[in-house]
Parts: structure tokens; C-alpha cells; sequence
């Protein structure tokens, strides 16, 4: 009875199978990340905050930043979607 030399096949199946799941990962990734929204410049414009604290102004300015910041976060959440998708999951 003769053996097959095919001592490295499993090893090139196994890279090709590696090679085709990071590939599918990859595009899939791709996919995923053009389908969500971009971060709007105009927050980040709007919202001023100092990069170090050194004095009280500095923290007032960084509160009303914060302030600023989770009132535009508040506005732009939909309460009704989200509790809409809750009530689905349950």
C-alpha cells in the first residue's frame, strides 16, 4: 500500500480557511462602519472645554460645556424608538 505525501495540506487549508474569515471580517467591518451616522461637526464646535483646570473659570467653563454637551444628547436621543425596541425585546 502507498502513502500520499501530503504532509501540509491541512496546513494550507487551514490558512486559506483563516484568510477567507478575516477577509469576510474585514468587509463586514467595512459594511458596518459606512452604515453608521457620522459625528456631527457641529457639537464638537459648539462644545468648548478647557484642556487643563487651573482656576475656577476653567471649571465653570468645562460645566457649562458638560451642560451643553447632555442637552444636546438629551435632544437628540428618541425616547419613543428606544422604549419602542425595549418593549420588543421583552
Amino acid at each position: 500500500m502507498k502513502r500520499s505525501s501530503q504532509s501540509g495540506s491541512h496546513v494550507v487549508a487551514l490558512v486559506l480557511v483563516v484568510l477567507f474569515v478575516a477577509v469576510a471580517g474585514f468587509a463586514g467591518y467595512k459594511v458596518w462602519q459606512m452604515q453608521q451616522p457620522a459625528a456631527s461637526s457641529d457639537t464638537a464646535a459648539n462644545v468648548q472645554v478647557p484642556a487643563k483646570i487651573t482656576n475656577t473659570a476653567d471649571l465653570t467653563q468645562a460645566s457649562k460645556a458638560l451642560d451643553q454637551a447632555s442637552a444636546q444628547v438629551s435632544t437628540s436621543l428618541d425616547d419613543g424608538g428606544l422604549n419602542s425596541d425595549l418593549n420588543d425585546l421583552l
